[in-house]
C-alpha cells in the first residue's frame, strides 16, 4: 500500500510519512535480496528439486505470505534468482547487450568459465537439468537465453555478413543447437568427462564450430580462430 499525505498535515507528519516510505522501500529491497540469496544457496547445496518456497522462506527468515508478495510461485522465484546471478557474475557491467565481435565473444566464455569454476556446486546443480523433459518452461527459457546471450549479437552479424536470412524456424534451430552445445560441454566438464581446466577452450571450439557449421561461408577470422584453438587441444 502506498503511503499518502493528507492536506493540511503538519510538516512533521509529512516528513515522518516520507521516512516511513523510504524505510519500507529499503526493507522490501533487503528482504528481496535475502530471498534471492537463499534461493541460490539452496540450489547450490541441495539442488533444484529441493529448492522450494518453504525451504527458501525458512532460510531467508521471511514469512511465506511475505515471500509471495515478491514471487507468485517457486518457478518465478528460481527464474529470477538464476537470472540475477548471471547478470551480477557473468555480465558484470561488460557488453551487457551481448558480444558484437569475435574477441568479445571469446572473452565472454573466459568469464563464464571462471564463474562456473568459482561456483562449481551451483553450476553442477543447474547444468544437467537444462536437458530435463520435466523442467518448467520458465526456467528452461531463462537458461536458454543465458546461453544465447554469449553469442548474440555476434551471431546475427555473421548471418548478415553471409547474406543469410534464415526463417524464424531455422534461426530457432540454430539457437537451440548453440544452447544445447554450451550446456553439454559444461555438463561434461563438471562430470569429469572433459578437462575442467580447459572448459573455456572447449566452449569456444564447440560454439564456433556450431556457428561455422550453419554458415556456408563463415567469416575468415572465425575460421582462423577456430583452427588456432583446435591446434591447442
Amino acid at each position: 500500500m502506498r503511503a499518502t499525505t493528507r492536506r493540511g498535515s503538519a510538516d512533521g507528519e509529512t516528513e515522518a510519512l516520507g521516512k516511513q516510505r523510504a524505510y519500507n522501500s529499503q526493507s522490501m529491497t533487503e528482504r528481496r535480496s535475502r530471498i534471492i540469496a537463499a534461493t541460490l544457496a539452496t540450489i547450490e547445496e541441495n539442488g533444484l528439486a529441493k529448492t522450494t518456497i518453504r525451504t527458501v522462506s525458512k532460510r531467508a527468515g521471511v514469512a511465506l505470505r511475505t515471500l509471495y508478495l515478491y514471487f507468485d510461485n517457486r518457478e518465478a522465484m528460481i527464474s529470477v534468482a538464476i537470472k540475477e546471478f548471471f547478470h551480477q557474475s557473468v555480465e558484470a557491467g561488460k557488453d551487457e547487450d551481448g558480444p558484437a565481435t569475435l574477441d568479445q565473444m571469446l572473452e565472454r566464455f573466459d568469464r563464464l568459465s571462471d564463474v562456473i569454476k568459482n561456483s562449481r556446486a551451483y553450476s553442477a546443480a543447474l547444468a544437467p537439468i537444462y536437458f530435463s523433459t520435466n523442467l518448467d518452461s520458465r526456467i528452461y527459457d531463462i537458461l536458454r537465453n543465458i546461453a544465447l546471450s554469449h553469442v548474440f549479437p555476434y551471431l546475427d552479424i555473421c548471418l548478415k555478413s553471409a547474406r543469410m536470412r534464415p526463417s524464424a524456424q531455422m534461426k530457432d534451430l540454430i539457437c537451440t543447437h548453440i544452447a544445447n552445445t554450451e550446456y553439454a560441454v559444461i555438463n561434461d566438464a563438471l562430470a569429469g568427462r572433459l578437462p575442467e581446466a580447459r572448459l573455456a577452450l572447449c566452449l569456444k571450439i564447440a560454439v564456433l564450430s556450431c556457428i561455422a557449421g550453419f554458415i556456408p561461408k563463415p567469416p575468415k577470422d572465425l575460421v582462423t580462430t577456430l583452427q588456432e584453438l583446435q591446434s591447442t587441444l
